[in-house]
């Protein structure tokens, strides 16, 4: 994969996840049996990757890990969900972002313990400039930032498309935000970061400060705000039974860019991932329980949704604009 040309390459957070179901949530100082556990790759950024494979993209993942255990499960567990880990560092003697996560079974929730480890992200110099300059899309979750920085420099000047899951306020991550053209945060980061009393307004403000070309404001259980050229809305998301939330929201802004670069406009994009995430979170596992493309148009008809097949059969213009910087 690495002499072909990829769809979205991925610079943030990959994470090695201890996963654990239990029938409620421990109380401290007590031992309680579990009912099943799994090991699995996790991390924001590599998971949304391996959502955007599953749904037919090419993906590449340009992080670094350690050499130690965690590091090299990481490193196989990407290779086999099929995510292209040529630009991958190894870093040597250092401990990999690992993390334990509960699932609660009574209440549907999760709760996640993690340790970052002591791995050095990338120098900028260190990223490969003629991959980030071929590839369609960039994402990126605020994590290893100076090396986000830089690839989201390269591909805004090529015309790139750069997307960004903006979960958390980290520092610094103000001087990304100028160079994003997919912004989609969390509700809580809209709200922290502006500073504003609602999500609407929150969305306002993001927009007139960096201009992207689509903001998505995720709401989980609730759906979300959309604002672009076409005004401010809200898209739906679908009640489902959830055995395992753990990688909804990855899976999201995977399938978002699976069905932006499908050539979907925004409204669509946002139904095609939150079917996404809805069908993940019937699944136990972050990355096992990921449906494919057929399953996700199937769970939107079943509901009366159709997505428009004109959307889904050309680039978007901002690809076009991208290509012609190409050439």
């Amino acid at each position: 994969m690495a002499d072909t040309r990829i769809d979205v390459i991925g610079i943030g957070s990959t994470v090695y996840d201890m996963l654990m179901v239990v029938n409620r949530f421990p109380q401290e100082d007590t031992k309680q049996r579990g009912l099943e556990t799994r090991i699995q790759g996790g991390g924001p950024c590599a998971t949304a990757l391996v959502a955007a494979s599953r749904l037919g993209l090419t993906t590449a993942y340009m992080g670094t890990v350690g050499d130690d255990s965690f590091g090299q499960y990481m490193l196989d567990d990407l290779n086999r969900w099929g995510v292209d880990t040529s630009h991958m560092r190894v870093e040597h003697g250092a401990v990999s972002y690992h993390s334990a996560v509960l699932l609660n079974q009574e209440t549907g929730t999760r709760t996640c313990v993690w340790n970052p480890g002591t791995v050095h992200p990338p120098e900028p110099e260190q990223l490969d400039e003629r991959a980030l300059r071929a590839c369609r899309a960039l994402h990126l979750d605020g994590h290893m930032l100076d090396a986000a920085i830089h690839a989201a420099e390269i591909c805004h000047e090529a015309g790139i498309p750069v997307c960004l899951d903006a979960g958390g306020v980290y520092p610094g991550i103000e001087r990304l935000l100028p160079l994003v053209s997919l912004l989609i945060p969390s509700e809580e980061f809209a709200l922290r970061f502006t500073g504003e009393a609602t999500a609407e307004n929150a969305a306002l403000c993001l927009m007139q400060r960096y201009h992207p070309q689509v903001i998505v404001i995720t709401q989980g259980s609730r759906g979300g705000l959309i604002l672009d050229e076409h005004g401010l809305r809200r898209y739906a998301s679908f009640p489902v039974r959830v055995l395992d939330s753990n990688g909804c929201g990855d899976t999201f802004h995977g399938a978002f860019l699976a069905g932006f670069l499908g050539g979907m406009q925004a409204d669509d994009a946002c139904a095609y991932a939150s079917a996404a995430a809805a069908i993940k979170c019937t699944r136990l596992g972050a990355r096992q329980g990921m449906p494919c493309d057929g399953e996700c148009r199937a769970f939107l008809a079943e509901r009366g949704l159709l997505l428009n097949p004109a959307s889904s059969s050309r680039k978007s213009s901002m690809e076009d604009e991208a290509e012609g910087a190409r050439r």
